[in-house]
């Protein structure tokens, strides 16, 4: 039996999937898409005639109350990636949840995500995030990577890329973060000494994410936000909190259907999250400006870094950035923060390999000198640890991508399709409708989700 064929009877999928995983079939196929009688071993007349295609409607998982069982009763939104290995073992490799006004298909197989991932176009698609959106149409606020789609999504990237994933560009952010490092160290033998007896740091993750939070605070927005002092500011601790805060509301407010969010306090915490993180990020970006404009009126040379180039090299308006940053500040958080916290257990557990490290590191930058950019291209150990360690465990539980529908064409004549065609929306502030929220965009009830789980 053909792979093929094995798939579409035990595997319910989706044609446009199934279609793209028929290229790992050994076999080769006649024009029916069937193998041949001769290589059946079969009479032509006795052929079975080929299994029909399933549609989604086949795949098996769990409605929208099912899944507010799962998520708020046994509590995983907290443990996402522990409820996809109790439904692989439960429905296989592919199936549908339900999760508020977005129906979800979980792939998890390596094959059958590579085939998802190589149909994607110049613009990938990401899951609708419907919450996060009308959050800023609530309050007017710019979308940012993470909520715009198509070409709107591509102009953004191309501007904020340059300076975050060029090499030789990452590179000029060494000493900024090499002091970070410095005063993470010092904070760690802190609160050992403080409140470990001297041996042990009880919460090392919450250290962590205070690390990673300083860290892209730096590089983003030009200034430390002390999240590494003794003493936290307390502007700050509640930058941390907000957005820990957001997060968590945000995993329970998408089990709920839309019409229900006003009514829901989750919803109310996670309104009240973003707008801190929006004021803290506004006045961060604010305090760049009237920096650089002070400058520019006393005469002297603008220098900086990532905040100044958005504000001086590119044709991104204030708003723009707010609503930029704010988002790439949330995806740095924790992809750092967890890809660290993995390392170092996965060197716990490996004493030799730690060994074998330590005398790597300690040889590119003996005692207490502090490591170039340069000099991790000498620390190849180094590199494989970390490759080793996103191999199995990665940044994030999953990868979600959309299916969109043909665009329709809207009243207004912008397609209803991505977001590409037409001028970009409006800043202002729309006033709440009867129930709350505004209005999603009209594509955005045909699109299914396919989240990939590792």
């Amino acid at each position: 039996m053909s792979l093929t064929r094995s798939l579409t009877r035990s595997v319910p999928i989706g044609s446009r999937l199934l279609s793209a995983v028929r290229v790992f079939s050994p076999f080769p196929r006649s024009k029916s898409d069937a193998r041949s009688a001769v290589d059946l071993g079969i009479d032509a007349e006795q052929q079975p005639p080929p299994l029909a295609l399933k549609t989604t409607r086949d795949i098996p998982g769990c409605g929208l109350l099912r899944n507010i069982y799962w998520y708020v009763l046994k509590g995983y939104y907290e443990k996402t990636h522990e409820l996809q290995v109790v439904q692989k073992k439960k429905y296989g490799p592919i199936w549908k949840t339900k999760l508020g006004p977005i129906s979800v298909i979980n792939v998890a197989s390596a094959d059958l995500i590579e085939a998802i991932l190589r149909q994607e176009g110049k613009y990938p698609i990401r899951a609708y995030m419907p919450h996060w959106r009308e959050y800023r149409e609530l309050r007017g606020h710019a979308y940012g990577p993470l909520c715009e789609y198509g070409q709107e999504w591509f102009h953004i990237r191309s501007m904020l890329n340059p300076k975050m994933l060029k090499p030789k560009e990452v590179s000029n952010y060494s000493p900024a973060i090499s002091e970070v490092v410095t005063d993470f160290v010092k904070r760690i033998q802190w609160v050992r000494e403080t409140h470990g007896g001297g041996l042990m740091v009880h919460d090392i993750s919450k250290e962590l994410y205070k690390f990673a939070f300083e860290g892209i605070c730096t590089i983003l927005f030009e200034t430390r936000m002390g999240c590494l002092e003794e003493k936290i500011p307390e502007e700050t601790q509640k930058f941390i909190e907000a957005v820990f805060e957001m997060f968590r509301c945000s995993a329970l407010v998408i089990i709920y259907p839309k019409v229900l969010w006003p009514y829901v306090s989750h919803w109310k915490k996670f309104v009240a999250a973003w707008d801190y993180i929006f004021y803290i990020t506004e006045k961060l970006v604010n305090k760049k400006m009237k920096e650089i404009q002070e400058n520019l009126e006393n005469g002297k040379e603008v220098h900086g870094e990532y905040l100044t180039y958005l504000l001086t090299n590119t044709s991104m308006t204030p708003i723009d950035i707010y609503g930029s940053l704010s988002e790439v500040l949330l995806a740095a958080v924790d992809t750092t923060s967890n890809t660290t916290s993995w390392v170092l257990y996965n060197l716990a557990k490996e004493p030799s390999i730690q060994q074998q490290l330590y005398e790597e590191v300690n040889s590119v930058c003996p005692g207490d000198q502090l490591p170039a950019a340069k000099d991790f291209g000498h620390m190849p150990l180094l590199k494989a640890v970390v490759r080793e360690t996103l191999r199995p465990s990665s940044t994030c539980a999953t990868t979600p991508r959309a299916r969109k529908p043909s665009p329709t064409r809207s009243a207004s004549g912008r397609s209803d399709g991505s977001g590409t065609e037409g001028a970009r929306r409006s800043r202002t502030p729309s006033p709440p409708s009867p129930s709350g929220s505004a209005p999603a965009p009209a594509w955005a009830s045909g699109w299914r989700s396919w989240r990939c789980t590792a």
